[in-house]
């Protein structure tokens, strides 16, 4: 239990739970990434990298803190959300909310995920004031505990 698998488990409930079922979107063209949009080493126009990979989730680990040797380890993960919305009432923010809502209540529903990892309040989220439309921005950033890796586990991983 590391907090790349954390990561990873957040990516996989929100694309493959939460997001699927939402009429928002076309059927599987909501992606996720860990930790940024992937490099295109294509170089192409910025604006088709983007559009590419839009609408979508980036969850990234943004820091941990560790309080004694037998506590859990709190890890500070963000979810970042990116949609595109052409509409002229600039109304990609209602979008941006539903799934800001969708997933801040699936973690008020479900504090733990898998027995693992226990969520602790509380849930902040917020929207890019920055107007850079036709793409709306939001995010919500999550703490969780969990058990640290005994040192001697480590040596696995590299």
């Amino acid at each position: 239990m590391t907090e790349v698998d954390l990561q990873k488990e957040i990516r996989k409930i929100i694309v493959q739970e939460l997001i699927p079922d939402m009429k928002i979107f076309e059927t599987n063209t909501f992606k996720g990434f860990l930790q940024d949009i992937p490099l295109d080493l294509g170089y192409g126009d910025e604006t088709e990298i983007v559009d590419k990979n839009v609408p979508c989730c980036i969850v990234k680990i943004n820091a941990g803190e560790i309080n004694g040797a037998s506590k859990p380890e709190t890890v500070t993960v963000e979810i970042i959300i990116v949609i595109k919305d052409e509409s002229e009432d600039m109304s990609g923010y209602q979008t941006l909310m539903v799934v800001i809502n969708r997933i801040r209540d699936y973690f008020t529903a479900n504090v733990g995920i898998q027995n693992k990892y226990r969520m602790k309040y509380p849930i902040k989220w917020g929207i890019n004031d920055n107007t850079i439309a036709p793409y709306f921005v939001g995010n919500l950033i999550t703490q969780w505990d969990i058990e640290r890796m005994p040192f001697h586990d480590i040596a696995r991983f590299l």
